[in-house]
Parts: structure tokens; C-alpha cells; sequence
């Protein structure tokens, strides 16, 4: 076996990772997504990017792929080739069968896994709470499930741009989610309005939880828009230093996934996973709001789990369709 090419494609980015005897051997990204083809009308740069990846791959590892998986925004109406969403609930072996398998110009036969959307019912503007969408995160599920040997109901909590709560029962089928653009806002604030002067850039930021939490509280106390404008209160009046204050925006937006996730009377199992500085503060709130089983998985684990979730359920639907 060459091993498998597995692409992970979303808003903004294209990933490629390498997985050969069972392990992630390579990868790579490049900055193409379904932006680009909301933009351009067209998915060329997702296209190239693939085919660049898939090149790339080969040059410095000397292994070409014998197949590609690709999951996330990549099977939209916006990516390479739109795959319905399935209908949860909806188990592994669904997921596997939901698997469409097409050539793609300049890249090849291509196996694109469905996402998942939640409708329980017809949705009216009272009811639109009720309903979701995720594609990508089916992968990760899957593969974190087995990572932690899960075999209760659990809801694991992606955080990227979108701030994703999915639920999947001791059956292991995922029987809904829940999004919030937490992550885009942190970007927009942080970069695009007069907070940008009161803060500083995330990057090697010493996260100040007290202050995440002060953040939080004034959420819910305030709003978040007053919450927000807090941030250059304390920044400009308080002279409270803009790391702290940054920690103290980071924890007023960490507010709002609270509410994606089921109550701690729920005695599920929270699992947090993701990259960048959520999960941390979440942890740390959930910790405060009464959860006593929560688990953190840090963004390469997490990683590394999606591919191997990706490649699982590729393998589900080559034993029953070769």
C-alpha cells in the first residue's frame, strides 16, 4: 500500500497529510478554500491546491498516494464536489456508505465523505436553534471516539473558526450539533474594530485566566457588545495591561459556547479539542459552571485522530463496496 492522501479543506485552508502504517508520515497546507471559490465563482485554487499538495507530497516523500480523501468544506457546493448532508442521527456505517467516489480534473478519483446536518423537523424563524450543519468534524469525531475508547454519550466541543458542539450517543452515532462563530469573531474584534488598540496579537499570548473569567461573567452580566467595548474601558481608563485585557476579550467570547453544551446535570463527557487559546479558557470556566468530566485533547492528538477517523471510514466503505 502507498498510503493515503488525507485532505481536509475548509474556509479558508487546504491540508494534506500523509497517512502510511498507521501513522501521519507528512503534511502540508496551503491558503485556498471555499472563500476563493464564493469569490472567483469557480474552484480552480482548491483544484490546484490538491494537485499542488498531492505533488508535493510526492517530491519530498517519494510516495504517491494511491488514494484521496477529502472532508470539510472541500464536499460543499463551494468545494471540489457537493455531497448531500446526511440527516442525523447517523452512525459510522452510514457515514461510510454516504462516501461518493469521483474523478476530479488534474487530481484524480476522489472519495469525498458527507457531512451532517441537524433538521429535526421543518425549521420556522422560532425554531432555526434547532438546526445545524458540520462537515469535517465527522472525521475528527470518529476518530477521537476510538482514541478515548468512548463507549458513553458524549459532546466534543471543535474549536477552529466555527466553535462546533457535536453530540454522539453511547452508540456512537451522532445525533446532532451546534455552531457558533466564536472563532471568526475573535478574528474580527481583535483585528477590525477599535479593540484592535487595546489588545495584543494572540501568539505566545500568557493566557490570564482570572481575567478570561472576569471576561466571561461581564457576558453575562452585560451582553456581549458591552462586554466587548470593556476591553478599552479597562485598557484606556483601568490601565489594566493589554495582555490582560486580551485574556479578558478572549474569556468574554468563551461565554458564548457555554450555552452549545448540554447542562452539567447531563453527566456527559465534554471533550474539548482544537487549536489556538479556547480551549484552555473553556476548560477553565466548564471547570467553575459545575462539569466534572471534561477532557482536553491537544490540537496534534486531535489532528491526528481526524486523519485516522478519515481513513476508518474509507476502509468501512471499501469492505462492503470495493
Amino acid at each position: 500500500m502507498t498510503g493515503y492522501a488525507v485532505v481536509d479543506s475548509g474556509t479558508t485552508t487546504t491540508r494534506l497529510r500523509l497517512w502510511q502504517d498507521g501513522a501521519v508520515r507528512w503534511s502540508g497546507s496551503v491558503a485556498a478554500g471555499a472563500r476563493d471559490t464564493a469569490i472567483t465563482g469557480h474552484n480552480l485554487a482548491i483544484r490546484e491546491a490538491v494537485a499542488g499538495l498531492l505533488a508535493r507530497v510526492a517530491d519530498e516523500t517519494g510516495v504517491r498516494p494511491s488514494v484521496v480523501i477529502c472532508s470539510g468544506m472541500i464536499t460543499s457546493n463551494l468545494g471540489l464536489h457537493e455531497v448531500p448532508h446526511l440527516a442525523a442521527p447517523v452512525d459510522a456505517d452510514q457515514l461510510a456508505a454516504g462516501i461518493v467516489r469521483v474523478p476530479v480534473d488534474g487530481v484524480g478519483e476522489v472519495s469525498f465523505i458527507p457531512g451532517i446536518k441537524t433538521r429535526p423537523g421543518d425549521l420556522s424563524l422560532g425554531t432555526l436553534g434547532d438546526g445545524d450543519v458540520l462537515r469535517g468534524e465527522e472525521t475528527e469525531v470518529t476518530g477521537l471516539r476510538a482514541h478515548l475508547g468512548l463507549t458513553a454519550p458524549a459532546t466534543f466541543l471543535h474549536f477552529g473558526s466555527h466553535h462546533k458542539a457535536v453530540d454522539v450517543d453511547g452508540d456512537g452515532r451522532i445525533t446532532g450539533s451546534r455552531t457558533a462563530i466564536t472563532g471568526e469573531l475573535l478574528a474580527a474584534v481583535s483585528e477590525h474594530t477599535i479593540l484592535r488598540s487595546s489588545v495584543v496579537p494572540l501568539a505566545d499570548l500568557p493566557l490570564d485566566l482570572a481575567a478570561a473569567h472576569a471576561g466571561a461573567l461581564a457576558t453575562s452580566s452585560h451582553g456581549l457588545g458591552r462586554a466587548l467595548f470593556l476591553v478599552r474601558v479597562g485598557e484606556q481608563i483601568a490601565a489594566i495591561e493589554r495582555e490582560r485585557m486580551t485574556s479578558y476579550l478572549i474569556g468574554a467570547l468563551a461565554a458564548l459556547d457555554v450555552p452549545l453544551l448540554p447542562p452539567p446535570s447531563a453527566r456527559a463527557t465534554i471533550v474539548l479539542y482544537g487549536h489556538g487559546v479556547f480551549p484552555e479558557v473553556l476548560a477553565a470556566l466548564l471547570a467553575r459552571e459545575g462539569y466534572d468530566d471534561v477532557v482536553r485533547i491537544d490540537g496534534d492528538t486531535s489532528d491526528r485522530a481526524a486523519v485516522k477517523g478519515a481513513v476508518t471510514l474509507y476502509e468501512r466503505a471499501r469492505a462492503v463496496r470495493p
